[in-house]
């Protein structure tokens, strides 16, 4: 993903663009685009301003780079000839459901979806602005950064925020430290709905996957997903926050299954949740942990456990 692109540089919209939201027996909502985040193969995310909310927001616009062109008016999206309409019209759909189940999962740990609408021949998906910073930046490859504390405050959370997820019937896909941002509360926001699906649904899932934090079920479009799916990319997650790394990929692991152990080379031993981590990194999603308790009860433990908790509880 390229960051810090402004206007037609990623071929985004340009600075001071507005886009026009208008729902049936609504007043038009106007947005106004001030720069570009990030850009993706399918989409591109912009920082923009609702201008009668006078509020921050985040656009998504739906712009696959290998099936589209930018107009010569800066602002259309237009299909390229030769391109398979059912191709594109899929990857649409996909896009469009992003919207649907983020409104369908709303809960305080994930990114609130605030409008979605059509414009310029394309789509365009408006979420909440949080201030803070990913747990990518937060971490940036020091795990000395992360106490038991923060994923107690932190982390536990989001990890009931993945249990509201299934509850819904929902797998995320793509748990990774570039898509929890934690607010300067230290709340964990869960963002990035574009890989996510009802696990339910019969059907092939279109793979999209991420070194480290995926699954070896990922890889395949006819396998069986689920829970244990986004299980192992978060025991992936938190091998992140205790290393500063993320594990071996898991297609090198079907070969040669070696994982650095969590605590080597580690002043701190992490020996509760090490064993979590270990059984949510099972190449095989028959034989990993099933369930998200195991990883609530480790960090509690870890925290507990703490010599700063047990000094308090001495104290007190």
């Amino acid at each position: 993903m390229n960051k810090g692109l402004l206007g037609n540089d990623a071929g985004g919209l340009r600075r001071n663009a507005r886009l026009h939201s208008a729902e049936s027996g609504k007043e038009q909502r106007t947005y106004r685009v001030r720069s570009t985040i990030s850009t993706s193969e399918l989409a591109i995310v912009y920082a923009a301003r609702s201008e009668e909310q006078e509020m921050k927001c985040v656009i998504k616009e739906f712009f696959p780079k290998a099936l589209v062109r930018r107009g010569k008016d800066g602002s259309s999206v237009r299909r390229l000839s030769g391109v398979p309409h059912d191709k594109y019209e899929a990857l649409r759909n996909a896009f469009i459901n992003e919207a649907v189940l983020l409104k369908a999962c709303e809960h305080p740990g994930v990114v609130r979806c605030i409008d979605q609408f059509e414009q310029n021949g394309t789509v365009y998906i408006v979420m909440e602005f949080i201030e803070g910073m990913t747990l990518a930046e937060m971490v940036g490859g020091r795990p000395d950064m992360i106490e038991p504390g923060f994923l107690y405050r932190t982390m536990l959370p989001l990890i009931e925020t993945l249990e509201h997820l299934h509850q819904q019937g929902v797998i995320h896909r793509d748990l990774k430290p570039g898509n929890i941002m934690i607010d300067q509360e230290g709340r964990a926001k869960l963002l990035d709905f574009g890989s996510a699906v009802r696990f339910a649904e019969s059907g092939a899932h279109p793979i999209l996957t991420t070194a480290g934090y995926s699954p070896l079920e990922l890889y395949s479009e006819q396998s069986k997903q689920g829970p244990v799916s986004d299980i192992y990319s978060l025991a992936a997650l938190l091998y992140y926050c205790c290393r500063g790394t993320a594990p071996t990929d898991v297609r090198k692991r079907l070969f040669d299954d070696r994982l650095e152990p969590v605590s080597a080379g580690l002043k701190r031993g992490w020996p509760f949740l090490s064993r979590a981590i270990q059984r949510g990194l099972i190449v095989s999603p028959d034989k990993r942990c099933s369930s998200l308790k195991w990883f609530k009860a480790a960090i509690t433990m870890e925290y507990v456990t703490s010599p700063s908790v047990r000094r308090k509880s001495r104290s007190g």
